[in-house]
């Protein structure tokens, strides 16, 4: 077989695609503040004093580390942060945050619901697509889905939305809830709420409480035996009262994307 006559090619890669190893340093570090700022607004959402060490402990990283990217983070008028007295967001930090958020979630949004891809498994992958998505493709990405009110696992789409919710870990023997949002995010906890069947929507009894606090014994629809769940994971779980949610008739941040196929899988999952 005779080869190709050798000639120039007229084709050029468009100059916004060229690799340069400036670009991805570039584009890594800006990731890395987008998470950092991201995560600490999620941390001022759970906590009234944001500190490094909570930023270094959310992030996985080195105390120095944390450290170093607030000081970055400062510079780019992101966040306040006093040595000793926490950090919080700018306005602007705030802004960011906000956008990537409903970034995430509209992506979570479409993976479970447009690409059937499985509830507990999305969080991690719409973490990395956030950054690359532009308000516009963001908009177009909520009108095809109908404009969801929260992600798969019940967090708004907006998150400056207000909370009506209050953490399972606070609930007392004998109330009766509707689990509305998971704060834990991560592909393990998702996996073992889905088996248990705390997901949102999900009514549940609170049958006791240990005296501490450390452990709460629930009763869900359709099983016969209790669910015992301990602080890490009532501390995860936010919740809205029985009561109110049908005198409302509607729960602010409920909302469950779990497929059929993931609820003929698992008959403790209850629309």
């Amino acid at each position: 077989m005779a080869g190709k006559e050798p000639h120039d090619s007229q084709l050029r890669v468009p100059a916004g695609c060229r690799p340069s190893s400036r670009d991805r340093e570039q584009r890594e570090i800006t990731e890395s503040i987008e998470e950092y700022t991201e995560g600490i607004f999620r941390l001022q959402q759970e906590l009234s004093v944001v500190g490094t060490g909570d930023v270094s402990k959310y992030m996985t990283v080195s105390p120095a580390s944390a450290t170093g990217m607030l000081k970055r983070l400062a510079e780019l008028r992101l966040v306040e942060h006093t040595p000793y007295h926490g950090v919080r967001l700018t306005p602007k930090g705030t802004r960011l945050s906000v956008s990537l958020l409903r970034r995430h979630r509209l992506v979570e949004c479409l993976l479970v619901n447009f690409l059937e891809l499985p509830w507990d498994d999305v969080h991690e992958l719409a973490c990395k697509l956030e950054h690359y998505l532009s308000e516009e493709v963001a908009d177009k990405i909520e009108r095809a889905l109908g404009y969801p009110a929260t992600c798969p696992h019940g967090n708004p789409v907006d998150a400056t939305a207000e909370d009506c919710t209050r953490p399972l870990a606070d609930c007392e023997p004998g109330e009766r809830v509707i689990i509305s949002r998971i704060t834990d995010e991560r592909t393990e906890f998702l996996g073992y709420l889905l088996e248990i069947g705390l997901v949102p929507q999900t009514e549940a009894r609170v049958e006791s409480k240990s005296p501490f606090g450390d452990v709460i014994t629930l009763r869900l629809p359709g099983l016969d035996s209790l669910v015992a769940v301990g602080r890490e994971v009532s501390g995860s779980i936010r919740v809205v009262s029985a009561v109110q949610a049908v005198n409302s008739l509607t729960v602010v941040c409920s909302g469950s994307n779990i497929t059929a196929a993931e609820r003929a899988e698992n008959p403790a999952v209850t629309a």
